[in-house]
């Protein structure tokens, strides 16, 4: 989880940024979680509800919750918890995104009647609170806290390599159980207990799990659909573990690979090399792309490669940078980037593979370990 100090740092690196300003108000809960450490965990039914962080021009941080998630709250990083009562048994509840905003607009005007310039979360801030908490006019916090989001914090990185290392475990899974007759449901349900067996918690499993036909989509959600004899199965695996990502894939053969099908694997292991090669701080996401795109080109399937070479990772996927064609955003040391080379033609079937790096001034990082091959 995210510790006190980089839950600090984010938040004095927003204030310093907004230093005019007499009030910062988040409300997306990722964001709550990035600046607080309070993880609105979305496998509990508090995860659900609403809840404020609240940064004054001192840079004093409240965190306001419902009664709910006091006890959560608690052992999160503000510098103070405010808790709203909502729901105690004795009647029915006000709905909870209601019962917060009146919470927030209660706050404000007791704590600090008199501020004026203020900035929200435009995209996110329901626009009754704005009204109900008397805000006529905000400054937008959204796209600052986004390009913060960019370079990682060492307490993220750790939730990251976390993440990591249990979803290599659901990988080697897939690898281990793979057959014909199988569903594709069958094989995802041994995938995400693997995961969850090393993540330890409740995950958000998110990924493709796609199989034969299928594959020519570039993949979807498991089905009831059996597995046949050399049919591809696509596993990009993408859960949501203690608030961040991990987010690799592979694919693998139900039964022996013909000659074709490692043909295109091995198409695809050289478009991340030539990827990887271009994964240094000052390389711009367009470049990333082009020499990723280049491979496909040379081994004629440049049709078939239609998506992203990669894209950034971590609260949220995809994030930035995005590799693609008109991507000008250099690369950076600190983010975390993910490269995705796969290929899908009609009647043939398709495939992918991908890894996870951390950009250092030296060059890329791979944090992700899971064995690449059909």
């Amino acid at each position: 989880m995210l510790i006190k100090e980089g839950c600090s740092g984010r938040r004095a690196a927003l204030s310093k940024k907004f230093s005019e300003l007499d009030l910062l108000i988040v409300s997306r809960p990722q964001h709550v979680f990035y600046f607080t450490g309070y993880y609105s965990d979305p496998t509990e039914l508090r995860g659900w509800g609403l809840s404020f962080v609240v940064i004054d021009r001192s840079g004093q941080c409240t965190l306001i919750v419902d009664n709910w998630s006091e006890g959560v709250a608690a052992k999160s990083y503000p510098d103070s918890v405010s808790v709203f009562p909502w729901y105690d048994f004795s009647g029915p509840p006000e709905d909870q995104a209601v019962a917060a905003i009146a919470a927030l607009s209660k706050f404000l005007n007791q704590k600090y009647p008199s501020a004026k310039n203020i900035a929200i979360e435009a995209s996110h801030l329901p626009s009754a609170a704005l009204s109900m908490c008397g805000i006529s006019e905000a400054s937008d916090l959204g796209p600052h806290i986004m390009d913060m989001r960019n370079i990682k914090y060492p307490d993220e990185l750790v939730c990251i390599r976390r993440a990591i290392r249990a979803t290599e475990n659901g990988h080697s899974k897939a690898r281990e159980v793979i057959r014909p007759g199988l569903t594709e449901m069958e094989v995802y349900t041994e995938v995400q207990k693997a995961i969850t067996s090393v993540a330890g918690q409740p995950i958000i499993m998110l990924g493709d799990f796609a199989g034969g036909i299928r594959t020519e989509d570039a993949g979807g959600p498991p089905t009831d659909r059996i597995l046949k004899e050399q049919d591809l199965m696509i596993f990009d695996i993408f859960p949501i573990i203690g608030g961040y990502r991990a987010d690799f894939t592979n694919t693998l053969c139900a039964g022996t690979p013909t000659s074709e099908q490692l043909d295109l694997m091995n198409v695809l292991k050289n478009a991340m090399a030539a990827g990887e090669a271009q994964l240094v701080p000052g390389k711009t996401g367009g470049e990333v792309y082009s020499a990723v795109k280049k491979v496909f080109f040379d081994a004629g399937w440049e049709k078939e490669f239609f998506h992203h070479a990669g894209h950034g990772l971590g609260l949220g996927h995809p994030e930035a940078p995005y590799l693609v064609s008109n991507c000008r955003q250099p690369i950076v040391a600190g983010q975390v980037i993910t490269l995705e080379p796969g290929a899908y033609r009609k009647g043939f079937g398709g495939a992918r593979i991908e890894n996870d790096y951390l950009i250092t001034d030296q060059g890329p990082e791979k944090l992700s370990n899971h064995q690449i091959g059909l």
